[in-house]
C-alpha cells in the first residue's frame, strides 16, 4: 500500500505562517498564543480550587491562594505549555506535594489529590476550549 501527499510544502509554510500570525498577534496587549492557552486552563484551574478547599478542608488558604495558572513558556522541543498548579517558586504553599501524596514522618497524613482529579477531570474541557479560541483566532485573522 502506497500513499501519495500532495501539498506537503504548502501545507507546512501555511501552518507555520498561521503560527507566527498568532504569536505576535493578539488582542488587550496579550499574545494570541499565551490567551488561549491561559484561558483553555481555566477549567483545570476552578477544580483544582474547588478540590483544595474542599479535601482537605481549607484552613490558612495558603494552599488554596497558591494555585494559579503559570506562564506560557515555550518548550525546547516545539511549541509551548501552560502549567496549572502550585508555583513554589511565586511563593506558593510549599506543602502542597504532601497534601496531595500524603506523607509519613512523625504524624502520618493520607493522601488528599487535588491537583490529579482536577487535571482528569477539566482537560477534555480546556481542549474544546483551546479548540474554539484556536478556530476563533484564526478565523479572525482571515486564516481559516
Amino acid at each position: 500500500m502506497s500513499l501519495e501527499v500532495k501539498g506537503g510544502v504548502e501545507l507546512r509554510d501555511d501552518v507555520a505562517r498561521m503560527a507566527d500570525l498568532l504569536r505576535t498577534s493578539g488582542g488587550n496587549g496579550t499574545r494570541a498564543c499565551n490567551y488561549i492557552l491561559q484561558t483553555a486552563a481555566q477549567p483545570v484551574l476552578a477544580r483544582m480550587l474547588h478540590n483544595a478547599s474542599t479535601d482537605p478542608q481549607r484552613r490558612s488558604g495558603k494552599l488554596y491562594n497558591s494555585i494559579r495558572i503559570g506562564r506560557v513558556v515555550k518548550k525546547r522541543s516545539g511549541g509551548y505549555r501552560v502549567t496549572v498548579g502550585v508555583h513554589r517558586a511565586d511563593g506558593g504553599a510549599e506543602y502542597a506535594s504532601p497534601v496531595e501524596f500524603g506523607h509519613g514522618g512523625p504524624h502520618p497524613a493520607p493522601p488528599h489529590p487535588f491537583i490529579r482529579p482536577a487535571f482528569d477531570g477539566g482537560v477534555d474541557e480546556a481542549y474544546e476550549k483551546a479548540k474554539q479560541l484556536l478556530g476563533q483566532a484564526l478565523d479572525a485573522r482571515g486564516l481559516l
